[in-house]
């Protein structure tokens, strides 16, 4: 499996990605507070609120994001193309950034046609 991070500003939460409607889904799970799992047959996505993650960034990193008290979910995925898929939804949310554990924070918007 393969993961990156979601990061958004005070707004963005668990929440308002599973209350998404996730496109092509069998199920949707919620498995704790703070985990859920969209199953799409031979995929799944797993989200995970990641509040502590922020300790894990280099200062140099943190500087790179551009909201003053970001919030993060790690996505975790099986496939790379359903992945920017779900990214390319109408419906995802915009104006947030993505980390893509190779160095690499940049908008969505620019993350989806890397």
């Amino acid at each position: 499996m393969q993961w990156i991070i979601l990061i958004g500003n005070e707004g963005f939460n668990l929440n308002l990605i599973r209350n998404l409607q996730h496109y092509g889904e069998n199920k949707s799970t919620s498995l704790t507070e703070n985990r859920f799992v969209v199953d799409y047959g031979n995929d799944h996505v797993f989200y995970d609120s990641a509040e502590d993650i922020i300790n894990d960034y280099e200062e140099d990193d943190k500087v790179r994001i551009p909201f003053p008290n970001p919030q993060f979910i790690m996505m975790t995925y099986t496939s790379e193309n359903l992945m920017k898929q779900i990214l390319s939804q109408d419906n995802f949310p915009r104006g947030i950034y993505i980390d893509d554990d190779n160095g690499n924070i940049m908008p969505i918007e620019d993350f989806i046609v890397s």
